[in-house]
């Protein structure tokens, strides 16, 4: 269950709900266990490059696994994944060669500059020319399909294809809201979600297997919806460390409802607000002068089996996202 719904249910006020949604998870979610056990059996994770962020993920991205990235338009969710496409192309073992990532872009062109830009960073940080951007861009097949159909018929169909003769360990498709919330043109509601839904179910129990088959990490890219009469939860200004951490959520919601939630193994949510440094004190009778405002943004852990719930404040910055 999604929290905004389990807050929505309970009626409970917002801290208390969180804390209920915090305690409750740590014993459905059976993640200190897995983590254990996933170390024992030599799994592999994908790193976002960012020690902290990895922490928070429970090791970084799990492969294989099915993981959704989720959040506001300009909240940085492709940015999170070109990160995740640099750094599935790491070497593996001594003995392994790069690994590949494949891009599916339904949102326009591909983002090459940042993605190239991104990349040399990170060689010149790592002293690694074989990361540079001319090398990691060889090792992305990058697809843009737009329209639904195409979108299926690639996913469903030349995916597998790829998969199974190139050393894929990272797939990513950004995203995969955009043309399943609009895109049946001529449907009544009512046989638009039908149809949807049974859609979904099917192209989540094909990722599922593909992850596992192919021994590779699928991140799916999820918009965000309003939803109307839920109390707003965003962290205020001030140097408290309770305030630093609720959860910043307002009144959006993942898109794609409980459906596509029950598909994905795990859910990140990438958050963004204008507001006070957390070093920044100002009196709070005053208005706040806009040179002491900035963008601040969140990685929040939603849900997931190798990790509890929880955040971290981060910043975007040449590398991509690093925790503060």
């Amino acid at each position: 269950m999604p929290y905004t719904e389990f807050e929505r249910t309970t009626g409970l006020d917002t801290q208390t709900a969180q804390r209920a949604w915090s305690v409750l998870s740590q014993l459905v979610y059976a993640w200190e266990p897995n983590c254990i056990l996933a170390s024992t059996h030599n799994e592999q994770w994908i790193t976002t490059g960012c020690d902290q962020i990895d922490a928070l993920l429970g090791n970084g991205i799990r492969v294989p696994s099915v993981v959704e990235i989720v959040g506001e338009s300009a909240s940085g969710k492709t940015q999170l994944c070109l990160q995740l496409a640099i750094s599935a192309q790491l070497l593996r073992g001594p003995q392994e060669p790069y690994g590949h990532a494949v891009y599916v872009c339904t949102e326009g062109a591909f983002p090459a500059q940042r993605l190239a830009a991104m990349a040399d960073a990170r060689a010149s940080q790592m002293n690694n020319p074989a990361m540079s951007s001319t090398q990691v861009m060889r090792r992305i097949q990058v697809a843009e399909l737009d329209d639904m159909e195409t979108m299926f018929h690639a996913l469903s169909y030349k995916l597998p294809a790829l998969l199974s003769t190139q050393q894929v360990r990272l797939v990513v498709i950004d995203s995969i809201a955009a043309h399943l919330r609009f895109d049946m043109e001529g449907t009544e509601p009512h046989d638009f979600y039908k149809q949807r839904s049974s859609r979904l179910m099917q192209l989540g129990a094909r990722l599922k297997q593909w992850a596992h088959e192919y021994k590779c990490a699928i991140v799916c890219v999820n918009q965000v919806k309003d939803v109307f009469g839920v109390q707003t939860s965003l962290p205020v200004d001030g140097d408290g460390a309770e305030s630093e951490f609720k959860m910043v959520r307002g009144s959006k919601a993942p898109a794609l409802g409980a459906v596509w939630a029950s598909v994905v193994n795990a859910r990140v949510m990438l958050h963004q607000r204008r507001g006070m440094a957390p070093n920044v004190t100002h009196d709070a009778e005053h208005e706040v002068p806009s040179h002491l405002l900035r963008t601040r943004r969140w990685i929040e852990n939603v849900f997931s089996p190798w990790a509890p719930p929880a955040q971290c404040e981060v910043t975007l910055g040449d590398h991509g996202f690093t925790a503060l």
